[in-house]
């Protein structure tokens, strides 16, 4: 097992290196900036800088008994990996291909003789290029098995794509967009769950940066959603972010504004992680209503508890905050979770939840997610320089 392991750590970091190396060439940037797909190829290059950071955290753990989930995790990663490296090379072949059709193009139209030969270069670049890929990976695939399975891949790649079957890209825009954001999301979600990494600490509401930089425009028009809504109905607002851009931050940020404590009667802060559990979500959603009492946690029965809950926020307006919510397959025990909350008599009650899954947003939301990006550049050196050197 720790030799088989560690064949399998090895082939998953040779594809992180090998996908980054794709999404940081200039050429593949340009071009995917071109045709439209430029925001998904930087999701997806900070999703694999995250992985790359996850795997070297991980390096030289153990796959044997006792570790299965993170032999698990390893596999489903590698499978995504594959995944990606499908989707970039279709890309990089549809960019090689406008290129050779520009050649050809202007060969065409060239009088000065030298027009046959650069259009005879540019037909059988395509070729020369799948040669040159498959004499590496035939090469390769004498060495591992994994490295095998890669080559056998790449050989029925070029078979499915033939030189006279080309699609224009922006036929396949809408696809490839989808398939990488997929990836994307699968990514954030499988890496930390499944055991790459320990499991994220609690988060609260109690402020640990000094101060927020860049984040003023966001505040503020999450901060008027909520203290805006006029339904009867219980309403959600899911905050959408990769891991570390900030979800948290921003939902502390809006926690503690002023306008926010004068218009709610109640607010409430419970982290979920990889872990929805109603009991224990439930029992500290009470304790934010009665903090003197400490006795929550004696009460066993769920039905109680809700109960309970149902009873003490009939009548108040009330803002939860549900920091970091999971992908869950059961998403009736989301249902259970909410049902006591559905029962305030006041209008406006809000829920913010923060997520790095947009399939999650889509599943939650009853208003229109909120997509959180990096800071501009500005914001960042601010922070950058504070970190380094002090506010002063």
């Amino acid at each position: 097992m720790g030799v088989e392991g560690s064949m399998v750590d090895a082939a998953v970091g040779w594809l992180v290196q090998s996908i980054l190396g794709s999404l940081l060439t200039d050429k593949l940037e340009a071009w995917a900036l071109e045709v439209g797909l430029a925001g998904d190829a930087r999701r997806l290059k900070r999703e694999m800088r995250g992985v790359e950071a996850v795997l070297a955290a991980a390096r030289g753990r153990g796959f044997g008994a006792g570790n299965e989930t993170l032999a698990r995790s390893m596999e489903e990663l590698r499978k995504l990996l594959y995944d990606a490296e499908d989707v970039l090379d279709e890309l990089d072949y549809y960019r090689l291909r406008q290129i050779q059709q520009g050649d050809a193009a202007a060969a065409a139209t060239s009088t000065n003789g030298s027009g046959a030969s650069s259009a005879s270069a540019a037909s059988s670049t395509w070729p020369l290029v799948w040669n040159a890929r498959d004499s590496f990976t035939s090469w390769a695939s004498k060495s591992t098995d994994f490295v095998m399975t890669h080559a056998g891949r790449k050989r029925k790649r070029g078979e499915e794509n033939p030189a006279e079957d080309i699609i224009v890209p922006l036929k396949n825009k809408h696809d490839m967009s989808r398939r990488i954001n997929e990836i994307a999301s699968q990514l954030s979600i499988i890496t930390p769950k499944e055991g790459l990494v320990s499991i994220k600490a609690p988060t609260t509401s109690v402020p640990v940066e000094q101060k927020v930089y860049g984040r003023d425009i966001d505040r503020d028009k999450i901060v008027h959603l909520l203290i805006n809504g006029k339904s009867n109905d219980l309403q959600v607002l899911p905050v959408v972010g990769s891991g570390g851009i900030g979800k948290t931050t921003l939902a502390r940020f809006v926690y503690r504004n002023q306008r926010i404590t004068d218009h709610f009667d109640l607010q409430m802060w419970v982290c979920v992680s990889n872990n929805f559990e109603e009991m224990r979500l439930t029992h500290e959603m009470l304790e934010h209503i009665d903090k003197g009492r400490q006795d929550f946690y004696k009460i066993s029965s769920f039905n109680v508890l809700q109960e309970l809950l149902m009873d003490n926020i009939r009548n108040k307006r009330f803002l939860l905050v549900v920091d970091d919510m999971w992908e869950d397959k059961d998403m009736n025990r989301w249902n259970r979770f909410l049902a006591p909350l559905k029962c305030s008599e006041v209008t406006g009650c809000m829920i913010l939840a923060t997520t790095r899954s947009p399939s999650v947003a889509k599943i939650i939301g009853t208003l229109s997610m909120l997509e959180l990006e990096g800071l501009d550049d500005d914001d960042f050196w601010l922070l950058f320089k504070s970190c380094a050197f002090g506010d002063d």
